[in-house]
């Protein structure tokens, strides 16, 4: 069983219900059929039923089994307000989410704040600003974590002579330019994540110009070498280390070259830390499309619950393969 079917397998065993607001788009409507056909998770479409059911019609997609939402149901926006008024987990007052859930993508994160859904996914039609200002808030932050971040699994035909290679990458989606606390948190929480989707011990690399003072000491460098420390003081159960050029995380005939010390990491690593999200960005898409990769995400962590923001240029199978590795992450959660 691939790594894929075994998370469709995971999916259909602990259901979940998953909003899509981006409800006319050909591809999430293509990838929430086939979802809902093949068990894998309860969908609702989130919208304007007739514009919906229309896009069906024109793609010949059966949707008859696919609850709609009717994003202008004042009764049910209303009783939604209510719950959410009620709930111990109320991020912003009633007048700020009366005003934006005419919007899908508010309305869905309402839902899924007040329980109706168990994860949402967008993307495609709706800026990563716009998602993550939704999510942040009406869903609100995970207890005690410092930032959100986003966190792309690649899956690798071969790398390096090693077979089904699997590379966590972070963050690219939310923090420009990470402070120190928030480039800690962002390794710790892509640490986890990669643990409970992938079931491998992930070894984590921060990544940089420069390895072990290679690069000198300059304040780019000072700044994630003073975030790995941080990281391993707050998790030292994890193997975290840094800082390494791409190839000395990753190779590790390099690893061995270039780090002149004992470590865990080095040569081995498969969750990579950039320094910022340019970086990440560059470095995820260069690895997705200069070999045979799937990709997967980014799997939105630091939310108190689950989000998937997809790539703009995805097709239906990739919609599909996210949909339910959110499934996956949405059971972690709870």
């Amino acid at each position: 069983m691939t790594f894929i079917e075994s998370i469709y397998e995971k999916a259909k065993a602990n259901k979940k219900t998953i909003a899509v607001p981006e409800s006319t788009n050909e591809v999430m409507q293509k990838a929430s059929a086939k979802i809902q056909a093949d068990g894998i998770a309860e969908i609702i479409l989130v919208g304007d039923p007739a514009a919906i059911n229309a896009k069906a019609e024109e793609l010949g997609l059966d949707i008859s089994s696919i609850r709609i939402v009717d994003s202008a149901d004042e009764d049910y926006k209303n009783a939604l307000l209510d719950k959410y008024e009620a709930s111990p987990y109320k991020v912003m007052g009633r007048k700020f989410i009366e005003k934006r859930i005419g919007d899908p993508v508010y309305l869905a994160t309402l839902m899924e704040a007040v329980g109706e859904v168990d994860a949402t996914i967008a993307g495609i039609d709706t800026t990563t600003y716009e998602f993550v200002l939704a999510a942040n808030s009406i869903i609100g932050m995970a207890p005690g974590c410092v930032t959100a971040s986003g966190l792309q699994i690649l899956e690798l035909e071969e790398f390096q002579g090693e077979k089904d290679k699997f590379i966590g990458i972070s963050d690219g989606a939310i923090n420009v330019e990470p402070t120190v606390e928030q480039h800690a948190g962002i390794a710790i929480a892509s640490c986890d994540t990669f643990e409970a989707i992938t079931g491998i011990e992930p070894k984590c690399a921060f990544l940089s110009y420069s390895t072990d003072g290679s690069g000198g000491m300059s304040a780019p460098v000072k700044k994630v070498r003073d975030a790995v420390a941080l990281a391993q003081s707050l998790r030292p159960d994890l193997k975290i280390d840094g800082e390494f050029q791409f190839d000395a995380a990753l190779v590790p005939a390099v690893g061995k070259k270039k780090v002149k010390r004992p470590s865990e990491v080095a040569g081995e690593a498969n969750v990579l830390i950039t320094p910022d999200a340019s970086c990440c960005n560059i470095c995820g898409k260069a690895i997705q499309f200069t070999s045979i990769c799937r990709s997967y995400g980014p799997l939105y962590q630091g939310f108190r619950l689950p989000i998937l923001d997809c790539s703009r240029g995805m097709d239906e199978i990739i919609a599909y393969d996210n949909i339910a590795l959110l499934c996956v992450q949405a059971g972690f959660k709870k």
